[in-house]
């Protein structure tokens, strides 16, 4: 049996370009290079399936300007989850942001291309 995540509970943008990402009571899940992050939403990868068509509520901690993290709450909507090929106990998450404002887009636009982190689509833009 596969145990589902019932949310996504954090993601943590940490020194050096790593990312970690919480769900449920789990431990922390560092995100290999294929993590994806834009204004759009984010493509991330859990151990456990998080249910398709969901509303999810979160936390981004995303590093400021002086140095500390702020928490930015956000929704999303789970738009895909399937395991990934090869992995054991992975799964590739796509979540699309429903509630970024544009001052808040343009920050993780700042952000994401600066870490690479950037999704395809918006590279064009």
């Amino acid at each position: 049996m596969i145990a589902k995540a019932d949310t996504l509970e954090s993601i943590d943008f940490v020194p050096e370009s790593e990312v970690l990402v919480y769900c449920d009571d789990d431990e922390a899940m560092k995100q290999p290079d294929t993590f994806q992050f834009c204004p759009l939403g984010v493509q991330l990868y859990t151990c456990k399936p998080i249910k398709e068509c969901q509303l999810i509520d979160f936390t981004l901690d995303l590093p400021s300007e002086n140095g500390t993290c702020d928490q930015v709450a956000c929704t999303g909507l789970v738009a895909q989850c399937c395991a990934e090929d090869g992995v054991q106990e992975r799964y590739r998450v796509w979540v699309k942001f429903l509630d970024l404002g544009p001052e808040m887009a343009e920050r993780i636009r700042l952000l994401t291309t600066s870490k690479r982190f950037t999704c395809p689509f918006c590279l064009n833009f």
